[in-house]
């Protein structure tokens, strides 16, 4: 995905929970995306939400960046809606008004006063 963008361009993806934690190809993902793009975004989702249930998923935001040796992401912002939130993908999907609060507080034209007051 990365490799698509541009210089300056912006993307949104849906990775599973061992792409941020875990070594290996998931580790590999996380420094090309360190050294290539501003991480600035992490959406927790509900297990059950993309994959089955009990299989953690996230949304990563990032804006690409020219490739560099010291990381680009200075401060990354979690949303996390797993907290109290049980979602299963026929009988409870997540529906649109269930990110209200999270898409209130992205400000993606200034996403440095973000805050849950909103």
């Amino acid at each position: 995905m990365v490799t698509l963008l541009k210089v300056g361009g912006r993307c949104a993806i849906v990775v599973p929970d061992n792409v941020l934690f875990e070594g290996g190809g998931g580790e590999k993902v996380r420094q090309t995306l360190l050294k290539t793009c501003d991480v600035h975004t992490l959406l927790r989702l509900p297990t059950g939400t993309f994959y089955a249930q009990g299989v953690k998923a996230n949304v990563l935001f990032f804006d690409r960046k020219p490739p560099w040796e010291e990381p680009w992401t200075e401060k990354l912002w979690v949303y996390d809606l797993r907290t109290n939130m049980h979602f299963t993908l026929k009988t409870n999907p997540l529906k649109r008004s269930d990110l209200d609060e999270f898409v209130a507080c992205y400000h993606p034209a200034n996403r440095h006063v973000r805050n849950l007051a909103a």
